[in-house]
């Protein structure tokens, strides 16, 4: 048996992670389980919001929250505790010299940005690092569009081809090229975070630096995949844009999540700061529950079992992809708690023939009053110091609505902070 932690949270995703941080704000020893590296790992470096409201594109997703069902995550919690939640983390990101912002409405109101991608679509985003020139997406005339030899996931002619379509696009000058490989002629075919890592130190950045040194001065913008470091580093931006003479911005991409990398470095760096411990290669099996307690989540680590007992508990394992639910044919349930989730029997019912349809399966989750805990059909709370958050939620589809790290940084704040009250309470009995 480990030392009783205040809180121990499972999974180190955005949820997991702002759970955490969270819960040791307030003061709270904080142990953080995780198998891997969590959802970040394989995502971009922006937070999504609320792209999508009632099937429409919601440019103030502020608004949009508005149109989302009762059972919808952020109407749980309410729009005062979601603007809480996204200051909370906002502050995180501005203490790790990584701040984090929306673009504005020429009225000042924040918005969504539709950010391109490295398949020339625009995928709307709310929260962008502060040195990404939102304006320039929009006032740019004379557009560069760059890869580099060797890097498959990136061609700028499909990039160009497909941002042409969009209206806001068709009159841009573009101009294609290909950085040289700093790796030379490889073998292997090299990803972004391969790169990526090549500028984390300031002498072998210099193959970026000297390759768009050339360009300087000729373009309005310059896009380019993730290669701007895989850590939250400003140094690197400062440089790169420096040597391109003009705003250079980073086009989403497939994983590796080199961006969601620097958001996770960010993360850790500031939980570091407090009582936290970090367990990984770590899978819970169960918990140990005594009527509405929990008591201890047992996990195991290179074929051992471990017991860990906490005053208090976050779930943010993620949904069916991140292993946090379990599926049978008719059957759903929570991995750790192995709370049934209802489903139809008929596994058809799960899912439409359009594959962009109004799927079941990508809302199937834990349900959680608006405190995070898990209660029942009957909306009895299960535990009364058990807290969900992220993906393990019901009511939501994150990939339609666009909301993934929004709902994962709301109701991880509110799930954290609930939780360090609860290990309080316990603390005190």
């Amino acid at each position: 048996m480990s030392r009783i932690v205040d809180v121990l949270v499972v999974g180190s995703g955005m949820a997991g992670l702002v759970a955490a941080l969270a819960a040791a704000d307030q003061g709270r020893s904080v142990r953080l389980l995780t198998t891997g590296m969590g959802s970040l790992a394989i995502s971009g470096g922006s937070v999504d919001f609320l792209g999508y409201a009632d099937g429409r594109f919601a440019a103030d997703p502020w608004q949009g929250l508005a149109m989302l069902p009762e059972d919808h995550p952020y109407s749980l919690l309410g729009a005062e505790s979601v603007r809480s939640a996204f200051q909370f983390f906002a502050n995180v990101m501005e203490g790790q010299h990584w701040p984090m912002r929306p673009a504005l409405s020429q009225d000042g109101t924040p918005r969504n940005t539709q950010l391109p991608t490295i398949m020339g679509t625009l995928k709307p985003t709310y929260l962008l690092p502060a040195s990404l020139h939102t304006e320039a997406l929009a006032s740019a005339k004379k557009v560069l569009v760059l890869s580099v030899q060797g890097l498959r996931d990136c061609r700028p002619s499909l990039v160009v081809s497909q941002l042409r379509r969009y209206k806001s696009w068709a009159d841009k000058e573009f101009t294609q090229g290909l950085l040289p490989s700093p790796f030379g002629d490889t073998h292997r075919a090299i990803s972004a975070l391969d790169l990526a890592r090549m500028a984390d130190k300031p002498h072998s950045r210099r193959w970026l630096l000297d390759a768009l040194a050339p360009h300087a001065g000729k373009y309005d913008l310059i896009l380019i995949p993730p290669l701007c470091g895989s850590k939250a580093n400003p140094e690197v931006w400062q440089a790169v844009n420096a040597a391109a003479g003009c705003p250079v911005v980073e086009m989403l991409s497939i994983p590796p999540g080199v961006g969601g990398l620097r958001l996770r470095d960010a993360l850790l760096q500031a939980l570091n700061k407090h009582n936290f411990e970090l367990v990984e290669n770590t899978t819970v099996l169960r918990a140990e529950t005594t009527g509405k307690t929990c008591t201890a989540l047992v996990a195991e680590a290179s074929g051992q079992e471990r017991h860990h007992a906490a005053r208090a508990f976050v779930t943010a394992t993620g949904g069916i992809l991140g292993g946090g639910m379990t599926l049978e044919p008719g059957q759903c349930w929570d991995s750790v708690f192995g709370i049934d989730i209802t489903v139809p029997q008929d596994v058809s019912q799960w899912s439409e023939p359009k594959i962009f349809g109004n799927h079941l399966f990508s809302r199937m989750g834990v349900r959680v009053d608006r405190t995070m805990r898990p209660v029942d059909d009957a909306a009895v709370v299960r535990w009364q110091n058990v807290f969900f958050a992220g993906r393990s939620l019901g009511g939501y589809d994150y990939a339609t609505e666009k909301s993934g790290h929004g709902v994962a940084i709301a109701t991880g704040w509110q799930a954290g902070l609930m939780a360090a009250a609860a290990a309080a309470a316990g603390e005190n009995q």
